[in-house]
């Protein structure tokens, strides 16, 4: 085993970076007519062979196996997913008019920068205007009555409306009851009912017996509706949810369910804290007995209604105060302004466009076997036609609404930052990284050969260097040290390895095959023809390196020359 220099590199036939790597197949998915094109190109190539084929009398041809020592490195590699699309901003609004109005001011030009909170364009309107002045009255009326209005409660205490056995506390001390649904649940006519499917000959009012427990009760029908039957019992201070069993005359069960209350009341409160809770869960209580009790400070009913009024005013006032003074509420540009001052504008006139500059979106389509594989979350590198560099992206949204005839797309939305030089509409590309191997040893994968389903590379020895070549007649293969390794993912070109005592600078030799084959058209012309290729030894290989891959999963493998799928043991 030999161990490199960290500067040494292989000169005869250097590896490629991971990144140059994942860049050109970046470019190489960008365009399908691309793709289209070279499997046209294919298809012409294999007509000449056949033709070829076809129009030969005399064939003579060479296949010539060499070995050439490459190494072991260390890096990463990723599974990614390509798409292309449009730039579009994060935020953009375009404003209207809302009412017949004339323009009073244009702060701003097209192009211009805004930043959040400038005064973008002001306008009047009788009509906007009257509408802010009636709710202004409303606002004063409001908070007049809110001056003279009782503020807290001076009775603290939250009381039983009935009497009847507590059911289903939902308060506790220190919560805020104002959204609370109810505080607790009194059952008032002593009773329990249990819903199950209603039983082949079950009547209405038909006697059963409810067993809860070790316990017993007399119970009957009291409706059959939509395939179920309900049963009342006396509530002999069960627990809502409690499981319990319905039987016949016989003792046969007619089914399960969960007890609920039969008839109830709902103690609810408007507002305030809970400082202390009075009641448990099962008891018995009169009407007027204290339930909870509320902290100081607790706001009548009253007073919350009118505060809850303000603030729905105040909220109409500021929407139509923002029809009339137009402000930015994100840093952006102005990139179109169809009013000037001075001009008088109907409702739904457009005013103008403001696009924001915190950052862009670019909807990929994916196609229906890759969006599985894609995440919220997930890193992307995006470059554009018209700016140099690459940036950064995230996926933000995922939309399961799929669309197409033949084959189904979904879309996935990248969110960048913002971008210097990038304007929306521009062109992009972008690799999502749907999976990677983290650091790992990764080799070329011609390199990795294979012993039935056993897969393993070949170190060279002491005195070999990068790059150097031996034909298979001159290198003793019995003598190389076999590493058996365990394969991981791979881009098509490098896959990643492990093995016990495998390390990166490692050299290991690396199985080359070409082809030479000559055809004689004429007897006065001939063709020669020369097929090279760097093809690894594969399971059940016969003398030209080939044969079937190893079935089992594979972990993010790519595709070997030649279409083979690469294999993960």
């Amino acid at each position: 085993m030999m161990n490199m220099e960290p500067q040494q590199t292989e000169q005869q036939n250097p590896v490629p970076s991971f990144v140059s790597n994942q860049q050109m197949k970046k470019k190489r998915k960008r365009n399908r007519t691309i793709i289209a094109l070279c499997a046209a190109a294919v298809v012409v190539t294999a007509g000449v062979i056949l033709l070829i084929n076809v129009l030969k009398k005399d064939e003579a041809a060479t296949s010539v196996l060499n070995y050439r020592v490459t190494s072991v490195s260390s890096g990463e590699i990723s599974s990614t997913i390509s798409g292309s699309g449009t730039l579009s901003a994060l935020e953009a609004e375009s404003l209207t008019a809302a009412a017949e109005s004339t323009v009073t001011a244009v702060n701003f030009q097209p192009g211009d920068k805004i930043a959040a909170g400038d005064v973008v364009m002001t306008l009047s309107s009788d009509e906007l205007e009257s509408q802010l002045e009636s709710l202004q009255d409303d606002l004063s009326t409001t908070r007049n009555s809110l001056a003279s209005a009782k503020q807290y409660l001076t009775n603290l205490n939250i009381t039983a409306t009935k009497s009847g056995i507590i059911k289903s506390i939902q308060a506790g001390a220190g919560d805020v009851v104002d959204d609370m649904e109810y505080l607790c649940r009194i059952s008032t006519d002593g009773k329990m009912k249990v819903v199950i499917p209603a039983a082949d000959g079950m009547k209405l009012y038909d006697a059963v017996t409810v067993q809860i427990g070790d316990e017993t009760q007399d119970g009957y029908v009291t409706a059959l509706s939509g395939g179920n039957a309900t049963i009342v019992f006396p509530d002999d201070y069960y627990p809502i949810g409690t499981s319990a069993t319905v039987l016949n005359s016989d003792g046969a069960s007619l089914g399960t369910g969960t007890l609920d209350v039969n008839e109830y009341v709902d103690i609810t409160a408007a507002s305030g804290q809970i400082a202390t809770v009075e009641a448990e869960e099962n008891t018995k209580i009169s009407k007027g007995s204290t339930l909870f009790t509320l902290a100081e400070g607790a706001p009548t009913a009253t007073y919350t209604t009118l505060k809850n009024t303000e603030a729905d005013l105040l909220d109409q006032i500021a929407d139509l105060e923002g029809q009339l003074t137009i402000q930015a509420e994100y840093d952006c540009e102005l990139t179109s302004l169809s009013v000037a001052a001075g001009d008088t504008v109907s409702a739904g006139t457009a005013l103008c466009t403001l696009t924001g500059t915190s950052g862009y979106t670019l909807a990929l389509s994916i196609d229906e076997l890759d969006i599985a594989s894609v995440k919220l979350g997930q890193s992307a590198t995006i470059t554009l036609d018209a700016l140099d560099g690459e940036f950064t992206g995230t996926v933000t949204n995922i939309s399961y609404s799929g669309s197409g005839s033949y084959v189904t797309s979904y879309t996935a939305t990248i969110t960048t930052e913002p971008i210097e030089g990038a304007y929306p509409g521009m062109s992009a590309s972008a690799e999502v990284v749907t999976d990677t191997s983290g650091d790992t040893l990764i080799v070329p994968v011609s390199a990795v050969q294979y012993d039935g389903d056993t897969a393993y590379v070949l170190l060279a020895g002491d005195n070999a260097q990068l790059g150097d070549t031996l034909s298979a007649g001159a290198i003793d293969l019995d003598s190389l040290t076999k590493v058996t390794v365990t394969t991981g993912m791979s881009d098509g070109s490098y896959i990643s390895v492990s093995g016990d005592g495998l390390a990166a600078g490692d050299l290991i030799w690396m199985p080359e095959r070409t082809s030479t084959a000559t055809y004689t058209e004429s007897e006065d012309t001939a063709t020669t023809f020369t097929f090279g290729g760097s093809n690894g030894m594969m399971p059940g290989g016969d003398s030209m390196g080939g044969g079937q891959m190893p079935s089992g999963s594979f972990s993010g493998g790519g595709q070997m020359p030649g279409g083979g799928t690469v294999p993960n043991n």
